[in-house]
């Protein structure tokens, strides 16, 4: 024998589980309105630590390009080079780095600010001195590469983070983004 549903009994559980759901996501709006200026301060405050670590000349920042693009001046205000921001998609998800450029066009140093998708203990090696120190001196003139793909020889090279090649290939092409942008804004006559 079947038993037949009232109106009352869909009713009730309906309206209880839509009361729940609009209470959790209220709760959710309230918390991220809470927590939203702290995450976009807290991300300016790395992202002007990551600055200073790739060019560590700069005493302050001047915004060329937004969220991109920065020209870092000396306590004098002469230009020391640029800080660029870019963004490769990694083994686990998107790999950001900043990349400081002299005015001679010479990598001053290269900073990877998040890497937080990327196997702990492989790819977040990444984010190492030792690896990124590979990539000082190099210029913005020439191709950068992990050893192990420059099969004909005509690029710079960084050797990769032992099981992270994926991880390393895409610092590698994050760098050259910003050595392909430093090229950019320099041709239009910006020094």
């Amino acid at each position: 024998m079947k038993k037949k549903l009232s109106a009352k009994a869909i009713l009730i559980p309906t309206v209880s589980l839509f009361l729940i759901c609009l209470f959790v996501t209220a709760l959710l709006a309230l918390t991220n309105n809470v927590t939203a200026d702290k995450i976009t301060e807290n991300e300016e405050n790395n992202k002007q630590a990551s600055m200073r670590t790739v060019l560590p000349d700069a005493a302050e920042f001047e915004e060329i390009e937004a969220e991109v693009l920065y020209l870092g001046k000396d306590k004098d205000g002469n230009p020391v080079g640029y800080a660029i921001s870019t963004a490769t998609q990694g083994y686990g998800g998107q790999v950001k780095v900043m990349t400081g450029i002299g005015t001679d066009g010479k990598i001053v140093g290269v900073d990877v600010f998040y890497n937080d998708d990327e196997t702990p203990g492989l790819g977040k090696n990444t984010s190492n001195e030792a690896f990124r120190d590979q990539y000082k001196g190099l210029t913005v003139d020439t191709a950068i590469v992990v050893s192990k793909d420059n099969t004909a020889g005509n690029a710079q090279e960084v050797d990769a983070v032992t099981s992270a090649t994926i991880s390393s290939r895409a610092v590698t092409k994050a760098v050259n983004e910003a050595c392909e942008k430093y090229r950019e804004y320099t041709a239009k006559g910006a020094k």
